[in-house]
């Protein structure tokens, strides 16, 4: 049974129902004043509180898919984490094209015709250098199966879901790939090739998109495994103008650290409800071991503050009332050329999909400016 499928949701809410009857039915028949009887109605309170609180969870996890099965709850996501650096061992990837599918949401996103729809696929990237891999959905424009545009070698925008995320809900809740097809159908932004992912490569650790010092080499992967074995397998931009990030939550301050620390790979990075400090908390750890530099080299800001600004573009997206509002403001403050800061601000919207969705057909625009093909 799917951790996010109707079925489950639906049990575990009849669980949560059938507790409540229950302890309704039950507590008028434990009278008394004594331990027992006051240990006993606790008890079913307490028992009666959990299983609603499951419902609500399980619910709310279905809709915003937080976590997108039971393989992906308990840390077990993309197999072992291989060895890192130059011997990966048996997790790195030996070169050529990758392995893809069509993906089954291929054809629930109404991508029939791929000369008019495009396609929706799937693949694992792995990395010969990192050792790291991670599944990936790849959406191919209608121009990429025409024959005129067989040469081409189109603009790649790659899409980061937040920590722990799963990119199943760019795809479904805020309807990118359906805007893409569209908007490159009706000739609105340019043939592109969405590259949509996950920021956890080392699950379920949170690794911040850094190359933490004896650990997992995040920062490494993406900017440099992800390319090159994208590359391989697809007809994509050779250089860093046909190349731009674009993430939300956690995956917005990767965008923007990889458009700023990896200029030479990523022309643009954009940002939906992203921060721009370095991070220490629960789900990452020691991401630094310990080394001020390293934390101070992973602070955006700080960068801006000692460090000369890279030649890159960066939108900042969010809600005025996001908790990283001050941080894009004395970011905004700090930047200089040769790196522009564009800024898209809704009045107001909470850090959920509901605000990501409004915003993302505007960044799309934005980042669809900044590419080129070729």
């Amino acid at each position: 049974m799917q951790l996010t499928g109707g079925a489950f949701v639906v049990l575990v809410c009849l669980l949560a129902v059938a507790a409540l009857a229950g302890t309704l039915w039950a507590l008028p028949r434990i009278a008394g004043r004594g331990l027992g009887a006051q240990a006993a109605r606790g008890g079913l309170l307490v028992g009666c509180q959990l299983f609603i609180t499951l419902a609500l969870v399980t619910a709310m996890n279905a809709y915003f898919v937080f976590y997108s099965s039971w393989s992906d709850l308990f840390g077990r996501l993309d197999g072992p984490v291989a060895v890192h650096g130059a011997a990966a061992g048996k997790g790195a990837w030996a070169g050529g094209p990758l392995a893809r599918t069509i993906s089954p949401l291929s054809a629930q996103q109404g991508l029939r015709d791929p000369a008019r729809d495009g396609r929706l696929e799937q693949t694992t990237i792995h990395g010969a250098r990192t050792g790291l891999q991670v599944q990936a959905f790849v959406y191919l424009p209608p121009q990429y199966f025409q024959p005129q545009f067989k040469d081409r070698r189109f603009p790649v925008a790659l899409v980061l879901a937040g920590y722990p995320g799963d990119p199943r809900g760019i795809i479904e809740r805020q309807a990118m790939v359906k805007l893409a097809s569209r908007d490159m159908r009706d000739g609105t932004i340019q043939p592109t090739v969405y590259v949509i992912t996950r920021t956890m490569v080392a699950p379920p650790r949170d690794t911040e998109c850094t190359d933490v010092p004896g650990g997992p080499q995040s920062l490494a992967f993406f900017s440099q495994d992800v390319p090159k074995a994208l590359s391989a397998t697809y007809r994509l931009a050779a250089d860093e103008h046909g190349w731009g990030v674009i993430g939300q939550s956690t995956g917005g301050y990767c965008a923007v650290k990889l458009a700023m620390m990896h200029s030479d790979r990523f022309v643009a990075g954009a940002s939906l409800g992203g921060y721009l400090h370095a991070v220490k908390d629960a789900t990452t750890g020691d991401l630094y071991a310990g080394s001020r530099k390293v934390r101070d080299d992973n602070d955006l800001i700080w960068r801006l503050q000692h460090l000369p600004p890279p030649p890159a573009s960066i939108l900042l997206a969010s809600s005025k009332v996001e908790k990283a509002y001050r941080q894009e403001q004395r970011f905004i403050g700090l930047a200089k050329p040769p790196l522009s800061v564009d800024t898209l601000f809704a009045a107001n919207g909470g850090h959920n999909f509901g605000t990501f969705t409004r915003l993302t057909p505007k960044i799309m625009k934005w980042m669809d400016g900044r590419l080129k093909a070729g």
